[in-house]
């Protein structure tokens, strides 16, 4: 693990992030100040589940797998962040790590000291509004993500999944390219990777052609029915 410099990059990043993004410069500028940055190699762990951890976490670069282990070692996704999101938060408040965090692929991390920012926060509105908002959306995620568990198949996950990247206008086909492995997709949408294969398969009747990381949709209406 690395420590590095905030660059002009990484302060685009964290200005356009949802926490930062409504706060004035001078408060970003006070939170972000003596901030670490740590870079990671694909599948470097940078806590388990129930460590004391003493900082709050934001995605510059890569992508971060959170997940927890079963009482059978068997591990089940949380969530998938990318560039720009904030995670760990919980710990701000509760301690200790709610869930593991593991490196998807090489990623750089902005670290910023949890107790500081508790005490901004309980002296900021602002900042104590913005945790609100960003908790509010986590849990909207936390929610989604039940839902879809409890109420759609498998093959239906990917479907949506699919056509939540599809563009805006009439367009009935159009193509994209995954932001990540296919295992990463499998755990972000709750499924094993061979039901994730089948699933493809099964939408390939639909028109979804998948081609390495690249699928490509040749009737978005087929899709949409299914």
């Amino acid at each position: 693990m690395e420590t590095l410099q905030l660059t002009s990059s990484d302060w685009t990043t964290l200005l356009g992030s949802r926490f930062f993004v409504r706060l004035p410069r001078s408060t970003v500028e006070a939170i972000l100040k003596e901030t670490r940055l740590s870079t990671y190699e694909e599948h470097d762990v940078l806590f388990h589940q129930g460590d004391s951890i003493g900082d709050v976490f934001f995605v510059l670069s890569g992508l971060i797998r959170l997940y927890r282990v079963g009482k059978d070692r068997r591990e089940a996704d949380v969530a998938v962040l990318s560039k720009g999101e904030m995670f760990a938060e919980n710990a701000i408040y509760l301690g200790r790590a709610t869930a593991s965090a593991e490196a998807a692929e090489a990623s750089v991390i902005a670290r910023i000291d949890s107790s500081k920012l508790r005490k901004i926060a309980a002296a900021d509105p602002d900042v104590a509004q913005a945790f609100i908002e960003h908790l509010c959306h986590r849990g909207k995620m936390t929610e989604d993500m039940l839902a879809q568990d409890r109420l759609l198949t498998a093959t239906q996950r990917v479907a949506s999944y699919i056509l939540s990247h599809c563009p805006n206008g009439t367009n009935t086909s159009f193509s994209f390219r995954l932001p990540f492995q296919k295992n990463i997709l499998a755990g972000k949408l709750g499924v094993a990777p061979e039901a994730l294969s089948r699933a493809f398969s099964t939408l390939r009747q639909s028109g979804v052609i998948v081609k390495g990381r690249m699928i490509e949709i040749h009737d978005r209406h087929a899709l949409e029915r299914f």
